[in-house]
């Protein structure tokens, strides 16, 4: 049965100049096969297991192919994150939770747990069910103008204040617009901001990270992947982040990559 997953709203900062979208760090057909991992979901029992035979494509080098992996659970897009790290998920009524650690997250898995170390994060939410409320916060934020219309629809329920769908600037946050719908950000370490509005507290490490919006889609209409690694992985962290800014745009997730 679903469990219905409420999260912080997303909330607006320093916004940067737009700039065109990110290329891959090599081109598409260049990609390496990495594991896939999947992931236990919600209440579900066991740890994360390697498809044996099984692999994601990767547009990376060889060097970092050797560090990453994709992890995926119950109805997530999914994310690549470091390999050989634990990961649990949850599938609620709104949309989608995956969570990739270092160590393996230990029961009671409701609430949902506040991650104070190093982590990396997709959370899906679906306009076309009760993640809707959660849809238009975040849009109303970040992407008032290409989502106006559907903002109005949900206001007009009055079932979220009016107050939720107003700004609310993180001005320690760096907010740069790839496109009309995608944006990535950083919340630099020890403050609060977008990278904070999820499961993450704020701690040493900065949180950096990407928001993509999909009204034309009932399900995964609002992805938000927060990566957050120590300084020895910051190349990882960008490779992370690359690809993503890729997968996210796809109509498959990562999922979608060429092989």
């Amino acid at each position: 049965m679903g469990v219905a997953l409420w999260l912080g709203c997303a909330a607006g900062g320093v916004v940067e100049t737009a700039a065109a979208q990110q290329p891959l760090p090599v081109p598409l057909q260049m990609s390496l096969p990495v594991p896939l991992v999947d992931c236990p979901t919600n209440d579900q029992p066991g740890t994360a297991r390697a498809r044996v035979g099984v692999s994601m494509p990767a547009p990376v080098d060889g060097r970092m192919a050797e560090q990453v992996a994709f992890y995926r659970s119950l109805d997530s897009p999914g994310v690549y994150a470091p390999r050989g790290w634990s990961c649990h998920g949850w599938d609620g009524s709104n949309g989608t939770i995956l969570v990739v650690t270092p160590h393996r997250l230990e029961p009671p898995f409701y609430p949902l747990p506040v991650i104070g170390g190093p982590a990396v994060v997709i959370q899906s939410s679906d306009a076309g069910s009760s993640g809707r409320f959660h849809v238009a916060i975040v849009a109303a934020q970040l992407f008032a103008l290409i989502a106006d219309e559907f903002i109005a629809t949900v206001r007009q329920e009055h079932v979220i204040s009016d107050s939720a769908l107003q700004a609310e600037p993180h001005p320690n946050d760096q907010i740069q617009y790839i496109s009309d719908r995608l944006v990535q950000f950083t919340t630099p370490a020890n403050r609060t901001g977008l990278g904070t509005d999820g499961l993450f507290e704020p701690s040493d490490w900065a949180v950096r990270g990407l928001i993509v919006l999909n009204l034309e889609r009932d399900v995964n209409s609002l992805t938000e992947v927060r990566v957050r690694l120590p300084a020895a992985l910051n190349a990882v962290a960008a490779t992370v982040l690359q690809l993503e800014t890729t997968c996210i745009q796809l109509q498959g997730g990562c999922r979608g990559l060429p092989p």
